[in-house]
């Protein structure tokens, strides 16, 4: 059996928390000095077989896979759709969509709470794992937080101090993976977590990524709130700071330059940056001009991949209360639309080749359909990838 520290000496811990939450706190997350978090404590080995089923930096198990999977996934039904509440669609990353499916989901009394990320109060930095109750704590809290979070540290506790209630979860599709692999080992939670909402994701930067972002401003006074996007669509990285004064860049600048190029090792090899295991999954809708995303300032708009019929009951009855506003979407649209995505999947499974080749297997990534596809894609393309991971891989030892 491998052991649990060989997962971070090979890169391939997220730093979600869930190590922490299986060892009742025997192991706990530190910040390390490359901006992510890492579990400490984890090398005396007793917690090595729990740690291995649950962890999704090494397991990710698709359930949803239909038996021809296309290059997005199983898919019942694509849709661009948008907040009907104007100041939910401005304030959001994007649309507002899942965040007006959590707001309907609590104001119909079906989860009693939902289960997400936000910043942490009194920091303009760092984030934690909240259980929002209300409309204006989900307005609150919306928008992208583009660095780590030791979502999963405390999930044992709150669901065991909520023991009567139920939630939906909303995150990235790695912190999905993980809800499910500690669901799958300890099924005295299961049905607990009524609803899986899933946010594309390209990555997670580190911490460091957020403050050399911060630091272009060259400000001597310290920053008291960070909006990475919203008000807006796709928004500006916005910094507030103690004197009234704000500095901002456009999206292009802050992701594309700097937070785009300082994410982990275990994010170059994500097979699942879509959300493949959510009951719905949302992401940008950019505009495009020329096959590739256009940046302008609009009114922003989400495209929904619906899933699961949970999903899509979900979804349909949201639009029909008035929470979400739809317009007919073909599938072939979001190529150019995320075409970033688009391009890894096709070629992430010569990256996971190298890896499980280099690990030997400790990989376990079922229902992804990233072979099939690699071999699909440009072969010298792929074989170039495989050598890069391969080169950052014995960079990390």
């Amino acid at each position: 059996m491998r052991k649990a520290e060989d997962i971070v000496e090979n890169g391939l811990c997220l730093g979600c928390g869930l190590c922490e939450a299986v060892s009742k706190g025997k192991i706990r997350m530190t910040l390390a000095r490359n901006g992510f978090y890492k579990p400490s404590g984890i090398e005396t080995g007793q917690w090595d077989d729990v740690i291995n089923k649950v962890c999704p930096g090494i397991n990710v198990l698709n359930k949803n896979q239909a038996k021809h999977l296309s290059i997005w996934g199983n898919v019942l039904q694509v849709s661009n759709a948008w907040a009907v509440d104007a100041g939910l669609r401005r304030g959001a990353s994007s649309g507002g969509v899942t965040s007006s499916l959590a707001i309907y989901l609590l104001e119909t009394h079906q989860v009693d709470g939902i289960l997400h990320v936000g910043v942490q109060e009194g920091s303009h930095l760092y984030n934690k794992l909240y259980v929002s109750r209300s409309r204006e704590d989900i307005m609150r809290l919306c928008g992208s937080r583009y660095a780590p979070a030791n979502v999963f540290g405390n999930i044992m506790h709150v669901l065991d101090t909520f023991s009567s209630e139920t939630f939906a979860f909303i995150g990235k599709p790695c912190d999905i993976a993980a809800l499910k692999n500690f669901i799958a080992v300890y099924p005295q939670y299961e049905g607990r977590i009524k609803f899986f909402l899933a946010i594309f994701c390209a990555g997670m930067p580190s911490y460091n990524a957020t403050e050399k972002a911060i630091g272009t401003f060259e400000k001597d006074v310290p920053p008291l709130a960070l909006r990475y996007r919203g008000d807006g669509w796709p928004g500006y990285f916005t910094v507030t700071y103690s004197d009234g004064s704000s500095c901002r860049m456009t999206y292009n600048e802050s992701w594309g330059k700097i937070l785009g190029h300082e994410v982990g090792f275990r994010c170059k090899i994500c097979a699942d940056g879509i959300g493949l295991l959510a009951d719905i999954a949302s992401g940008d809708a950019w505009n495009t001009k020329d096959g590739y995303p256009d940046f302008t300032e609009t009114d922003g708009k989400n495209f929904c991949f619906i899933r699961t019929t949970n999903g899509l009951r979900l979804f349909e009855k949201a639009e029909k209360a008035g929470y979400i506003a739809t317009e007919k979407l073909n599938i072939a649209e979001v190529k150019d639309m995320q075409r970033p995505q688009y391009i890894r999947r096709q070629i992430v499974g010569w990256r996971i080749a190298a890896v499980q080749i280099l690990t030997h297997g400790m990989l376990n990534f079922q229902g992804i359909g990233f072979y099939r596809l690699a071999l699909k894609a440009n072969w010298w393309h792929g074989f170039k990838n495989a050598c890069g991971t391969a080169k950052r891989l014995f960079r990390l030892k």
